[in-house]
């Protein structure tokens, strides 16, 4: 009978250390961003895309502009849009335009 008391103070302690540090967590906001990610296109253009942690918008800075474009239908690889801005990726392979100095061909991320 003791046993199962101290079995029961032991679960109760674990309990609260569990949520006390659990309050302490570090969660990162919705519209946080991976790090930027840098490609390097055809003609030695570039552009640097930073895609949200799940996966709805993009942050594309192109030819001095920057904008965020959002989550579009694709039948394959990934696209976002925003008006005339378009980003299509696949893998590490990557297409742009809409922004000055485009299109942005045959790019792939470094």
């Amino acid at each position: 009978m003791q046993g199962v008391r101290v079995m029961r103070r032991i679960v109760i302690v674990v309990a609260i250390v569990s949520a006390a540090l659990a309050g302490c967590a570090t969660v990162a906001p919705m519209d946080a961003t991976d790090a930027p990610i840098r490609y390097s296109c055809k003609a030695g253009k570039r552009f640097t895309a930073a895609y949200a942690l799940h996966g709805k918008r993009v942050v594309v800075s192109a030819g001095g502009v920057t904008k965020t474009l959002k989550l579009a239908r694709s039948a394959s690889g990934a696209r976002y849009t925003a008006g005339q801005a378009e980003i299509w990726s696949k893998g590490d392979d990557a297409a742009l335009t809409g922004f000055p100095g485009g299109p942005y061909d045959a790019c792939r991320s470094q």
